[in-house]
């Protein structure tokens, strides 16, 4: 087994960068053991705030990434844009449709701050799947950081909480939930594989202390839908439309975000746009020919990522279709498959 090598990362602000070419800081990791399955953290500290980095890594065999970037928080009033997928899981033949999705989102109009992910990232946390995972993954996380909830193929597994640094949250490792307060935007992970009514409440009231906030615009992402007109898993999840639903319409929430069925479908419930975002790579699912109440917008038989843009005048929604799925075929396409505007009360 070949040991752990030592790791820089160097980093600029991209101002500085593009003035001179230049990388001057550097972050060192230096290995813990001499295993060559170690899951590395580098955290840099004293960032500038409201700030595009440029980075690079570099290890000590001389091996070298390609350039990425990363950013700091905005301030409040600022633009802020993310995109999201959900339900990468494995390949069981090619193409790679986890990487055409990957690199249909490098090419977005809107840089991303961050990527959100629905859950299901990998069919078996294993660390095979977990290698493909972060493989097809790679072109869009050199460019922002990947912010995921558990789905029910992660299992609640110890590798899960292993492999990512989330936002500051609770519960298992301060991991099963969490919340990320990004200038005018604030988003709730929740895990909505939660089997206890404790877990449930408490998870509850985690939401409702972060969506209470000073923030004007307001999202949650969990896993399984409230809302689905998928042929196998809809209506959707009747305990979560008793117990979350009035809470967040309550609370004035935007967007709530879900995978689990693997198609895309957007429903409007007391004010709330309920996107089902399940295109990420699995293996995709029909949708019922009776559609749930409130369902506006029903996609099958393609894989997407969705791009989100908040800023004062309210939140952009674009849904991208990367690859069509017909007669056993992945057609490669660049579609917008669902687009709408939510004006700031």
């Amino acid at each position: 087994m070949a040991p752990s090598l030592r790791a820089e990362v160097y980093y600029a602000p991209l101002s500085q960068y593009l003035a001179t070419g230049e990388l001057p800081l550097v972050a060192t990791y230096n290995p813990q053991t001499p295993s060559s399955k170690e899951i590395a953290h580098l955290r840099i500290e004293n960032l500038e705030p409201d700030t595009w980095y440029v980075y690079k890594l570099v290890l000590s065999d001389g091996d070298a990434s390609p350039i990425g970037t990363f950013r700091t928080a905005p301030e409040p009033g600022e633009p802020v844009t993310f995109g999201i997928i959900s339900d990468t899981q494995w390949q069981w033949t090619e193409p790679n449709r986890i990487e055409m999705v990957a690199e249909a989102m490098v090419q977005d109009p809107w840089a991303f701050h961050f990527v959100l992910h629905g859950g299901d990232l990998v069919e078996t946390p294993i660390p095979t799947h977990w290698e493909f995972f972060f493989q097809s993954m790679a072109p869009i996380l050199r460019w922002a950081p990947l912010i995921p909830v558990l789905g029910n193929h992660e299992r609640d597994s110890l590798s899960y909480y292993q492999h990512f640094n989330l936002p500051p949250g609770g519960g298992r490792l301060g991991k099963r939930w969490w919340a990320l307060h990004w200038g005018d935007v604030v988003v709730v992970g929740l895990d909505s594989n939660a089997k206890t009514p404790q877990d449930l409440v408490e998870q509850l009231a985690w939401a409702r202390e972060h969506l209470s906030g000073p923030e004007p615009h307001k999202i949650v992402i969990f896993h399984h839908p409230i809302f689905s007109s998928d042929a196998s898993y809809g209506p959707g999840s009747e305990g979560l439309q008793t117990l979350w639903h009035p809470v967040f319409a309550e609370l004035g929430v935007d967007l709530v975000l879900s995978g689990h069925a693997h198609n895309y479908e957007r429903i409007e419930r007391d004010r709330i746009s309920y996107l089902v975002v399940g295109g990420g790579g699995a293996n995709l699912y029909r949708l019922a020919d009776e559609r749930v109440p409130g369902s506006v917008v029903g996609v099958e038989n393609h894989h997407f990522y969705v791009a989100v843009r908040a800023d004062p005048q309210g939140i952009s929604v674009r849904v991208v279709g990367v690859a069509k799925v017909q007669g056993g075929k992945v057609i490669p396409e660049n579609q917008i498959l669902d687009e709408f505007f939510l004006p700031r009360d």
